[in-house]
């Protein structure tokens, strides 16, 4: 049972691999979700969005796989798993970690990135004690994809 965290900073392809792997495994069901949707919709709370967010996360964490879930909350949300279930391993088969944005950052995103490198960090020892997998990768079909060389 595939059950698959995709993160990282803003516009580093976390999307287009979650949606390449899905379509490459074949699975027959599961679903891939999408964080940064679920930040969008809760954009309402203010500052609170994120945390709200990555709690909920948390809970699509719980779910039997397959799975895919991606977002620059990801590695947020684990932290959140981590403390609310001390001692367990985590629930998670695999791990990808994504690094180089395809476009340029605005502040705010640069910003962004460096507050998820900085749980990444503290995430990712805890991730490894237990034999989850753990890849980092820089480059996605995002990158080579001529229609998200400008988007915004």
């Amino acid at each position: 049972m595939d059950r698959i965290v995709i993160c990282g900073g803003p516009r580093t392809g976390k999307t287009t691999l979650a949606t390449d792997l899905w379509e490459q495994n074949d699975w027959p069901h599961g679903i891939v979700r999408h964080s940064d949707d679920l930040i969008e919709e809760l954009k309402h709370l203010g500052k609170d969005a994120w945390s709200e967010g990555s709690r909920r996360v948390t809970e699509w964490m719980d779910a039997p796989g397959p799975w895919i879930i991606e977002g620059v909350a990801l590695a947020r949300a684990l932290r959140k798993w981590r403390e609310a279930n001390p001692g367990e391993r985590p629930p998670v088969d695999r791990v990808i970690r994504l690094t180089t944005p395809h476009v340029a950052l605005t502040n705010g995103q640069a910003a962004m990135a460096k507050g998820e490198e900085t749980v990444w960090a503290e995430v990712e020892p805890w991730l490894r004690q237990h034999g989850v997998k753990v890849e980092h990768g820089t480059s996605t079909t995002a990158h080579q994809d001529p229609r998200m060389i400008d988007a915004p």
